[in-house]
């Protein structure tokens, strides 16, 4: 690990355990300080400068994510998690960090990148990222999308099933994957991040060679021919029911 592997590591390690140990509105304020250590991630440069652009990074997005509260209360909590954030990344020794594991694999799409896939998206599956006038997609949605499709009921895939569009996914698209959502909090993770529970969110390649879409509706969506000829051929019970809705 370089430098500013180590500390990004040891300052998302240090998120997560603040947003475990609290409670909704706790942790609610803590998402924004993660919101903002993830566009870190994968960054393996030594800057002198990471802990300040961390820092005022985390507390931009922090402050968005807490501006809504205005109880006497809240704001003291909200005071306290930043000045214990600040003084904990300023006190990072880089000697010290000797012993760093690897967490897993989640960075935050930067403006420049997300335009760029946001736009193959919409030009090869009318897929408008929560933005256009369709707002979501196909079945919610009819879309102008001409890349084969199929979707399902989400209550079919069990354990086993996701496991297997996991395998699939792997196969195609290797070890990591695009992660978007109608928050606009997107993400490049680990392939083995992949969940289907997630509503209102989709998945796709680097390569936007396929796409999965998961509805606040209860429905998944796959598109992509290679995608789809390996889900009719590894999920032949699920495959039965494909498009309820037609």
């Amino acid at each position: 690990m370089t430098d500013t592997e180590k500390i990004v590591t040891k300052t998302k390690e240090y998120i997560l355990k603040l947003y475990s140990e609290g409670y909704s509105t706790h942790q609610n304020m803590v998402t924004g300080l993660k919101n903002g250590i993830d566009y870190f991630v994968g960054r393996n440069d030594n800057s002198e400068t990471v802990k300040d652009e961390i820092i005022t990074t985390c507390l931009k997005e922090y402050e968005l994510q807490t501006k809504v509260f205005d109880k006497v209360g809240h704001l003291k909590m909200a005071e306290a998690i930043k000045s214990g954030f600040i003084r904990f990344v300023n006190e990072l020794n880089i000697d010290e960090l000797t012993d760093v594991s690897p967490i897993p694999f989640e960075r935050r799409i930067r403006k420049e990148e997300l335009e760029t896939l946001t736009a193959a998206l919409k030009d090869k599956f009318d897929f408008g990222t929560w933005k256009d006038e369709n707002y979501y997609w196909e079945p919610l949605s009819k879309t102008q999308n001409k890349v084969p499709l199929i979707y399902f009921e989400a209550e079919l895939f069990k354990s086993k099933d996701v496991e297997k569009v996991f395998e699939i996914v792997k196969s195609i698209s290797g070890d990591r994957i695009y992660l978007l959502t109608e928050e606009s909090i997107n993400y490049e993770i680990a392939t083995s991040a992949l969940e289907l529970d997630r509503i209102e969110s989709a998945y796709c390649n680097f390569e936007t060679d396929w796409l999965i879409y998961i509805s606040h509706e209860g429905t998944i969506t796959f598109s992509g021919q290679k995608l789809i000829t390996e889900i009719e051929n590894k999920l032949t019970e699920i495959i039965k029911h494909k498009n309820p809705w037609d």
